[in-house]
């Protein structure tokens, strides 16, 4: 089958008459211009707000003819200027001179402006408003107000708008006149000086008219801002750790004392440390032994007295071998003053490296980081370092036979810790005062002296070791405490501790036996049978403020002491109570078992040598001399491991309160040397 074609023919005329439709269609633009924005080249922060020498600037929906627009532009009040096109969507109306300030403009444009195809609108465009600023303003100002300001505070003034900050800097004083520092943030000023202000003084911020806005507008009138500084009404005891304290304990908490009382609400921020150290803020009382006091009938019993101690306690351990910088911002003010204030200070320690082992080190007590605190060393005198850091002086110590445990005696509480300052355990129960901390010989208790809160004499207790001994506590002398205050704070504390043998070390133990002879603070020295705790103490006919030991050579103990006669001397003590004199002594005495030192304050036999360390081979045998400075006295004698050399604290003997240092020497005299220039109470460990 054949398939047909249809051909469909149209006229020429149909044909031209379609494309003119399909053009006119398609092509030809019969909608006149519009507006798609007006703004101003120099807005004031607000599109609508400009400086006085802003443009205008007028965007189109598309090309127009600038000449049937420039003369239907309207600006009133009347403004003469010039016209400048972007393209030919644009138009820049620039005016001939600076906008008056703070006037309301009105911008419209006639009907009749015409697009590039002849489009004209047929109505006006919608009025457009705009206000220019007025003279530049302060609009706020810090500080501000009666209320004193600390006296590293910055000034900080907030103007309405962008300035030109080289006017304004020029334009500001500071009176009284001191250096300051600008900076700027925005419409923001900040003033900083270069040192603290004055304490207690009165100053003046002003900005003169000089100052002017980017648009070069002047300051619309001075502007002025006083405030006072807060008065200098608090003083600064103490840091610790002390200013270019080394050896610091990585453990310890950072802490001024004050002379009063301070307000906790001021801590926040008043501490600057680097590196940084993240912690928390507290105030705290000095730590004491004092008796608590009887309240006042409109008083609490459990009401502390204030704090006037800040107390910062780091979130971890510090860095070792690391050197901190603190800063204390003058911010703490008196509780209860806002208006007092103590100043800012600044100072420097480095932290130490924590122990693992006691073992073949001297440990000795030093106020060198600010308090009294228990500190290590080798024993040539290197690399010391701090183990306790304590806010109460460290009065008494003793250290587990293995080295690793440490017990401490610290503003009347007994405390145990690890040698390296860790898993620190309290072993005073609250509402009394513990001191003399000694470890029976296998380590797992503790005989402490110990009075209630109102200072009654409690006696002498044994009590397991925290975390380590079981059982419970148990008394063993009816009397014989230390006093109230025996842990108070004396700095190096040279002559109460070295002169007595301090509060550590008040008990010997025969061996490794339960038998212990203990000098108590009244200067009674009894024997008491631990493992027999029906037997009633026995006494001694000696009076001894030093601590005794035990002599495996004489199978009794040696203690210096005065008799019936009141004549100093070092005496043997049986297990049953017996004394027998040995030789004239005016100091501690000390052994290793086969040998003592007797301390000696005064001529021998009256040869008229002064003496002050005698080292003896064996009770009764003719005295040693071991030193010959008479300027020096010499105290708290302990043998070295080997007992081959002697430790021992020097004090001037015009100044017995002031130390000289730890010394060693040779049990013949010999290699006289010292380790150190300060500290007391050392123990040479094996």
């Amino acid at each position: 089958m054949r398939r047909r074609t249809i051909q469909l023919v149209l006229p020429l005329a149909a044909v031209a008459a379609l494309v003119v439709i399909l053009y006119n269609a398609t092509l030809v633009d019969r909608r006149p211009p519009s507006i798609t924005a007006i703004a101003l080249s120099a807005p004031a922060g607000d599109p609508k707000v400009g400086q006085t020498l802003t443009a205008i600037d007028v965007a189109f929906s598309e090309p127009v003819r600038t000449g049937s627009l420039e003369r239907r532009l309207s600006i009133m009040p009347s403004v003469p200027g010039s016209f400048r096109w972007d393209g030919d969507t644009t138009l820049i109306f620039t005016p001939n001179d600076r906008l008056p300030f703070d006037t309301q403009f009105l911008v419209q444009i006639a009907a009749g402006f015409e697009d590039s195809a002849g489009n004209a609108t047929t109505a006006p465009t919608d009025a457009w408003t705009f206000r220019t600023v007025g003279l530049p303003l302060v609009t706020g100002a810090s500080p501000a107000g009666t209320d004193p300001v600390p006296v590293d505070t910055t000034v900080v003034l907030t103007f309405d708008r962008l300035m030109a900050t080289t006017s304004v800097e020029q334009a500001v004083r500071v009176s009284p006149n001191v250096a300051y520092r600008a900076s700027w943030s925005q419409r923001v000023l900040t003033l900083t000086f270069a040192n603290d202000l004055a304490f207690g003084t009165t100053y003046t911020i002003s900005v003169g008219t000089g100052a002017t806005d980017t648009d070069g507008a002047h300051l619309a009138q001075p502007f002025n801002v006083r405030f006072t500084t807060v008065a200098a009404g608090v003083a600064i005891l103490a840091t610790t750790p002390a200013d270019g304290a080394s050896g610091v304990s990585v453990r310890g908490p950072i802490t001024v004392a004050f002379d009063t009382p301070i307000d906790p609400g001021s801590l926040a921020g008043s501490l600057e440390i680097t590196p940084p150290v993240g912690g928390s803020f507290s105030v705290v009382a000095t730590p004491s032994d004092a008796a608590i006091p009887s309240p006042s009938p409109s008083e609490s019993p459990s009401e502390a007295p204030p704090g006037k101690v800040l107390l910062f306690t780091p979130d971890g351990a510090l860095a070792a071998h690391t050197t901190y910088t603190v800063t204390l911002r003058p911010v703490i003010h008196r509780l209860a003053s806002p208006e007092q204030v103590a100043a800012g200070e600044t100072w420097t320690f480095t932290t130490g490296q924590p122990a693992t082992s006691a073992q073949n080190q001297v440990l000795f007590l030093t106020a060198r980081s600010g308090i009294r605190n228990l500190w290590m060393m080798n024993p040539d005198g290197t690399n010391p370092r701090q183990v306790t850091a304590e806010l109460a002086p460290v009065s008494g110590y003793d250290v587990t036979v293995d080295g690793g445990l440490i017990a401490i005696g610290s503003g009347g509480v007994v405390r145990v810790l690890r040698v390296d300052g860790s898993d620190e355990r309290t072993v005073t129960g609250a509402g009394r005062y513990e001191y003399a901390p000694v470890f029976t010989p296998d380590g797992h208790s503790l005989i402490v002296a110990r009075r209630s809160g109102d200072g009654t004499d409690l006696g002498y207790w044994i009590e397991p070791v925290p975390g380590v001994g079981s059982g419970g506590e148990r008394r063993i002398l009816v009397d014989g405490a230390p006093p109230i205050g025996s842990a108070a704070r004396t700095d190096e504390g040279i002559e109460q501790i070295g002169a007595t043998g301090s509060w550590s070390g008040r008990i010997a133990f025969a061996g490794t036996s339960g038998t212990v002879l203990i000098a108590g603070g009244d200067g009674s020295l009894r024997i008491v049978e631990l493992g027999h705790p029906e037997q009633a103490p026995l006494p001694v006919p000696v009076s001894s403020s030093t601590a005794p030991f035990w002599s495996a050579a004489d199978d009794a103990f040696l203690v210096v002491g005065a008799g019936s006669d009141g004549r100093s001397a070092l005496w043997t003590v049986r297990r049953d109570g017996t004394a027998n004199r040995v030789t004239d002594a005016a100091g501690p005495a000390v052994g290793d078992g086969r040998r003592a030192v007797a301390v000696l304050q005064s001529a021998f036999h009256g040869s008229g040598e002064p003496l002050h360390a005698a080292f003896l081979t064996n009770p009764g045998a003719v005295p040693t001399l071991l030193t010959t400075a008479a300027d020096l006295s010499d105290r708290t004698p302990v043998f070295s491991p080997n007992g081959q050399e002697i430790l021992f604290v020097r004090v001037p003997t015009a100044q017995p309160d002031t130390p000289a240092g730890i010394w060693v020497v040779a049990t013949d005299g010999a290699n006289l040397r010292q380790l150190t220039r300060d500290g007391a109470d050392p123990r040479w460990l094996p």
